[in-house]
C-alpha cells in the first residue's frame, strides 16, 4: 500500500527496508497516538520524502482513522486509434475523475450500499460495485464532454492525502479503463478548472508523465510500461 502526499510517499511494510536514506523516516506501529505523532512530524519536516510504517493492515486502518476518507472514481479512456484522453487542470495533466456522491447510490441494493470502501488490499474492492462504475462514467462525461463511454476493465486504485481547511483527507480513486469513439465532440468542464481535453498518442506519454501528479504518474507507468 502506497499513499502519496504530493511527491512524498507513505508506505506500510512488514519490516523496515535496508540501507535507509537520510530522507526516509521509519515508525513502528504501536498505537494510534504514536502513529499520529509520527505522521505529524513527517508532514512538518519536508526533508523526509518517504515514511515507512512497519505494520500492514492494522497500521493502515489506524492511519486511516486519523483522516477523513473520500472515495472517488475516474477513467483512462482509449479511442479506436489507440489514443488516450487527458485533461489539463490547474497546471497539471490529469485524468477525468471525481468524488463518488449520493446520486451514484440511487436505486442500488442494500448490499451494494454497504459494500466496504476502505480496505487494506484494494483487490477486496474488485469487482467494483455498480455505483463506483456509475460514478466513473458520470465524471468522465461531465469533465470531457463525451456522450458515450463504456468500461472495459478495472485498473488499480490510487491513494493520496492532503489537508483542506485544517482537515486531513485520505482519498482513494478507483480507476477504470474505458473506450470511446474519437468522433465525439470534446468539451472541457471549465467550471472545474479544466480548459483542455486532448487525445494523446502513447508515444507522447512522457510529456504527460513529467507534468502530472505523483500518484497518477505511478498508475500511468504501470499501464504504459
Amino acid at each position: 500500500m502506497k499513499i502519496f502526499l504530493n511527491e512524498r510517499t507513505i508506505q506500510f511494510v512488514k519490516i523496515a527496508p535496508d540501507n535507509l536514506l537520510a530522507s526516509e523516516m521509519v515508525v513502528k506501529y504501536e498505537s494510534v497516538e504514536k502513529l499520529q505523532e509520527a505522521y505529524a512530524d513527517f508532514e512538518r519536516y519536508e526533508k523526509f520524502l518517504n515514511l515507512w510504517i512497519i505494520g500492514q493492515e492494522s497500521a493502515f486502518q489506524a492511519f486511516a482513522s486519523l483522516l477523513k476518507y473520500i472515495p472517488a472514481a475516474g477513467g483512462l479512456v482509449k479511442n479506436e486509434k489507440g489514443e488516450y484522453l487527458f485533461i489539463h487542470r490547474l497546471g497539471h495533466w490529469d485524468l477525468p475523475k471525481g468524488k463518488i456522491d449520493k446520486k451514484d447510490f440511487q436505486n442500488k441494493t442494500s448490499s451494494e450500499k454497504q459494500f466496504p470502501l476502505l480496505a487494506w488490499d484494494d483487490t477486496i474492492l474488485k469487482p467494483h460495485p455498480s455505483w463506483a462504475r456509475n460514478a466513473a462514467i458520470r465524471e468522465v462525461k461531465e469533465e470531457t464532454g463525451l456522450k458515450s463511454v463504456k468500461i472495459v476493465k478495472d485498473l488499480p486504485s490510487t491513494w493520496h492525502t492532503y489537508t483542506i481547511k485544517d482537515k486531513r483527507i485520505l482519498k482513494q480513486t478507483m480507476w477504470f479503463e474505458m473506450e470511446a469513439d474519437s468522433a465525439q465532440i470534446l468539451k472541457p468542464q471549465t467550471s472545474e478548472g479544466i480548459f483542455l481535453v486532448k487525445w494523446t498518442h502513447p508515444n507522447a506519454i512522457h510529456c504527460i508523465l513529467s507534468h502530472t501528479y505523483a500518484s497518477l504518474r505511478e498508475l500511468l507507468l504501470e499501464v504504459f510500461f
